[in-house]
């Protein structure tokens, strides 16, 4: 139990969210941001079986979303927005050395498509914003704390958008 404490422990200080900070200058990618997609991942088969779906998933962002006043773009309109962004989702078992246990990383993050400064014509998509997202220590998949996770992660998106998009 004790080597399954420090393997999470250990991935959790070497999550890529850098210590699950946040700083201006990642909210500031988000700034003039009026529309975003959302992509869910497939999930886990033993989240699904717990009743956390992709579809479920996504209806819940995307409509926060729109509360906060973005507007959700569909997989067409996508294609023509400048930067292509879109809220990608994700949700990793971390099993340890035990069989009965598993974490759960829960991932949010922002994708556009961006350019070289040294050799604008090269494009490609990164993330430019990420959302605070531990590890959840369980020993079974529970759909309220993934979910929940998954929606403060969401808040914290929102939250910053709203700091540098003031209405």
């Amino acid at each position: 139990m004790r080597l399954s404490v420090l393997i999470l422990l250990g991935l959790t200080l070497c999550w890529p969210t850098g210590g699950f900070a946040f700083t201006a200058d990642k909210r500031e990618t988000l700034r003039g941001l009026g529309a975003v997609s959302v992509l869910v991942e497939y999930l886990p088969d033993d989240v699904e079986r717990e009743g956390v779906n992709r579809e479920q998933l996504t209806r819940d962002i995307e409509g926060r979303l729109r509360q906060a006043g973005l507007r959700v773009l569909t997989i067409s309109e996508i294609a023509n927005s400048p930067g292509a962004p879109y809220l990608y989702v994700a949700v990793h078992p971390i099993t340890g050395p035990s069989v009965n246990f598993t974490a759960y990383a829960i991932g949010l993050t922002l994708k556009q498509l961006v350019q070289l400064s040294r050799d604008p014509p090269t494009e490609f998509f990164a993330t430019t914003w990420e959302g605070p997202a531990p590890p959840s220590w369980l020993s079974a998949p529970r759909v309220l704390d993934i979910r929940t996770r998954i929606s403060e992660a969401v808040g914290r998106f929102i939250i910053d958008y709203q700091a540098v998009n003031p209405k």
